[in-house]
């Protein structure tokens, strides 16, 4: 998952990650909860790792091959790779089949997006998904020992790409921390399904080094970088380390020029404060007047890895409102 969230960082100038594949603003990974021995079958609990409030719009299994030791003596030049979604039942089905060169190393991907929106839907039909690995010539079928040593100790994982319904309401993705006590920096109350407000360590609010940021001159933006360590979530946070969230300060001065983007409601109210029309009213504020988003990779209460886009987290303008 660190690898897909820097190649999605590559190429963007801004904060945000790239995360819309097939409209997608998340990305999990699961790793395999088999426990019945069968080395070539492989079982991903979706179900507790994925909220209601999210729909899976793309799957993929990640199967690690490393060919190059099976060159020399094995008398093919490929393999056949099968691809079953419950293998041990007698109505299981081949979900794709592949050839692979043996000149060939690296992840195979295959796309198991009916399978995994089955398994949401009913979890009682998630048996698993079972790799098969035929000779490609004489078509005989490896053994479990054999296919670990394929896969050079790099596990499969199961990789969901999911849209939440929140980003695109009136209701934001919150910026929330599960309430798993291993990743939170502060006790919270356990639910299984619950998810709980960022909490911060107490010495980070007293840090006396803070740089203070300026208030005088016009309204205009200020860097303001988020250290995740100074705010107590390393532990949870896998990436990026920092930010840079920008804070807007500044005065709204009368008369207010075109530069601090005023509204006209913000023009209307400078001109009251100033002439004192109305007791009460103050001057229009400092305010971000566009958002940007930024995409966090972290550890989810299950110990599932989560790549995340949260809207509203950087201050790219500044305005009078």
């Amino acid at each position: 998952m660190l690898d897909l969230y820097r190649w999605l960082a590559e190429g963007t100038s801004g904060d945000s990650l790239q995360l819309h594949h097939n409209g997608a603003n998340t990305v999990r990974s699961f790793y395999d909860k088999n426990l019945s021995g069968n080395g070539n079958h492989y079982v991903f609990d979706i179900s507790s790792g994925i909220p209601d409030h999210e729909e899976i719009v793309e799957a993929q299994f990640h199967f690690f091959t490393n060919l190059h030791a099976y060159r020399s003596h094995q008398g093919t030049h490929v393999i056949q790779i099968y691809l079953y979604d419950d293998y041990l039942n007698s109505s299981s089905r081949i979900l794709e089949a592949r050839l692979v060169s043996t000149h060939a190393s690296g992840w195979e991907v295959f796309r198991v997006t009916s399978s995994a929106k089955r398994w949401m839907v009913n979890p009682e039909f998630n048996k698993g998904l079972t790799v098969q690995i035929l000779d490609g010539l004489s078509s005989r079928t490896w053994r479990d020992r054999r296919v670990h040593r394929l896969q050079n100790h790099r596990h499969p994982i199961l990789v969901v790409f999911s849209q939440d319904s929140r980003a695109t309401s009136t209701h934001r993705t919150p910026l929330t921390s599960h309430s798993s006590q291993n990743l939170a920096t502060q006790p919270m109350a356990t639910n299984h399904n619950t998810q709980k407000d960022l909490t911060f360590e107490e010495s980070s609010l007293r840090n006396p080094r803070s740089a203070a940021i300026p208030h005088h001159g016009d309204c205009t933006r200020h860097e303001l970088r988020v250290d995740f360590e100074k705010l107590g979530w390393s532990t949870w946070i896998i990436s990026p380390k920092w930010y840079d969230a920008y804070v807007c300060a500044g005065a709204c001065a009368f008369p207010l020029g075109q530069n601090q983007r005023p509204t006209n409601h913000a023009t209307v109210q400078s001109i009251v404060h100033e002439l004192k029309l109305t007791e009460g009213v103050s001057a229009p504020c400092c305010v971000p007047t566009e958002l940007h988003s930024v995409s966090l990779l972290y550890f989810d209460e299950h110990m599932n890895v989560v790549l995340k886009q949260y809207d509203d987290m950087v201050a790219a303008g500044c305005g009078c409102q």
